[in-house]
Formats: structure tokens, C-alpha cells, sequence
């Protein structure tokens, strides 16, 4: 096992989002529990990571909407940091451990 220089965060959606996501009519429904964590600088610990969150926060809403609904005139349209606390909970895992195996592989965008 081996820790790695990196702080975890998990954004879990909150009702708004869930709700959001069920008003698509030909969308599935939103009744699975999901959870997305991304890796940050791990200068960023459990006591500051809110400093890292607040300069990328748009990025991380936009992503959500997108993984459900890829239309960006259908997301809403506030999408501010309050809004961003009242559709998500953000989780800090201050440390992250690695027990896969091998390399960890990176895909390309």
C-alpha cells in the first residue's frame, strides 16, 4: 500500500440536483446514489481545501450537469459558489491510499 501526494474530494449531489435530474422526461430517473472524487494538491488538506473548491467550483458544477444532461441551455442558469453548496456536499479525505495494481494509467481528453 502507498499513500499518495494528493488530497481526495468527493462531490456528492443534494436534492436540488437529484430534482433537477428527474425533470427530464426522457431521461432516466436520478434514483441511484453517485458520487464523483476528484484528486487535488495536497497543499490543499482537510482544513483549506474549500480555498482549492471555490477557485474550480464552476468547473465541477458544469461537469455534474453534464454527466447527466449534455445540453448546456438546460442547466440552470445560477450557477454561482451558494448555489454550487445547495446542489452539492463536498467530502475531504485528507489522505488517500493506493492499493491498486500496477501503474496508474491516465486517459487523454
Amino acid at each position: 500500500m502507498e499513500t499518495i501526494n494528493r488530497t481526495a474530494i468527493t462531490i456528492i449531489p443534494k436534492q436540488p440536483y437529484i430534482e433537477w435530474a428527474n425533470s427530464f422526461e426522457d431521461a432516466e430517473t436520478y434514483d441511484t446514489p453517485h458520487a464523483t472524487t476528484i484528486l487535488i494538491p495536497d497543499k490543499y488538506d482537510e482544513f483549506n481545501y474549500e480555498k482549492f473548491i471555490k477557485k474550480i467550483y464552476t468547473h465541477i458544477f458544469e461537469e455534474e450537469l453534464e454527466s447527466w444532461m449534455a445540453d448546456p441551455d438546460v442547466w440552470p442558469k445560477k450557477r454561482d459558489y451558494k448555489t454550487f453548496k445547495k446542489w452539492f456536499d463536498v467530502l475531504c479525505s485528507d489522505m488517500t491510499w493506493d492499493y491498486g495494481d500496477g501503474d496508474i494509467e491516465h486517459d487523454e481528453d
